[in-house]
C-alpha cells in the first residue's frame, strides 16, 4: 500500500530534501520510467542530502521513503493500471492540490531529464506529446476556485496525468507479458 502524501512529506521533510511529496514521487515516476531498473540510492541522491552517521530520523525516513520506492515501481507495472500519483488528499482546498499537481509534473520531467530523455524528440510520438502537456501543467499557476466544476476539471487533469505517466512508462519500458501455458 501506497503511504499517504503527508507521511512522505514528513519522511522527506525529516531526511532533508528540499522537495514535498508530489514533486519527489514525481522525480522517481519519471527515473523509473525510463530505467525501472533504477537502484533507490540513485533517486535519494537527486532528492535527499547525506545523513549524518547515526542521524536515526534520517535513516527511518530513508527507509520510508525506500517502501514508497517498491510500491510505486510495482504500480508503474500493474497490468491493472494501478498506478496512482501522490497528491494531497481530496480534504485538502483545491488551490493546495492543483498547486501539487504542477510540482508533481515538474518532478516528472525533472526525473526524465535525470534519466537521459532531455528532448521530446527522443521520445515516441505519443509520449512527446505527453511530456509536453505536462510541461504546460508544471508552467500553468494559476488561481482556482472551489466549486464543482474546478474539481471535476482537475479531477479530469489527474486522470489525464495518471495515464500518460503509464503511456510513457509503457512505450520506454513495454510490460513483458508472462510467458502462455500451453
Amino acid at each position: 500500500m501506497t503511504p499517504d502524501y503527508d507521511s512522505v512529506d514528513g519522511a522527506l521533510a525529516r531526511a532533508g530534501a528540499d522537495t514535498d511529496a508530489a514533486e519527489g514521487h514525481g522525480t522517481l515516476c519519471g527515473m523509473l520510467s525510463v530505467n525501472g531498473a533504477l537502484p533507490v540510492e540513485d533517486w535519494f541522491r537527486e532528492l535527499l542530502p547525506e545523513p549524518a552517521p547515526g542521524d536515526r530520523m534520517a535513516d527511518e525516513s530513508r527507509r520510508q521513503l525506500a517502501e514508497l520506492f517498491r510500491e510505486t515501481r510495482m504500480q508503474l507495472h500493474d497490468t491493472e493500471l494501478g498506478f496512482d500519483l501522490l497528491l494531497p488528499g481530496d480534504d485538502a482546498p483545491l488551490a493546495r492540490r492543483v498547486e501539487a499537481l504542477g510540482l508533481w509534473c515538474q518532478g516528472f520531467l525533472y526525473g526524465l531529464s535525470v534519466c537521459g530523455v532531455r528532448q521530446e524528440g527522443s521520445l515516441p510520438e505519443d509520449s512527446a506529446e505527453i511530456v509536453r502537456d505536462l510541461a504546460d501543467i508544471a508552467a500553468t499557476g494559476f488561481e482556482v476556485d472551489a466549486d464543482e466544476a474546478n474539481e471535476t476539471a482537475y479531477s479530469e487533469i489527474v486522470e489525464y496525468v495518471r495515464m500518460g505517466v503509464l503511456l510513457v512508462n509503457e512505450e520506454l519500458q513495454p510490460i513483458k507479458a508472462p510467458p502462455r501455458l500451453h
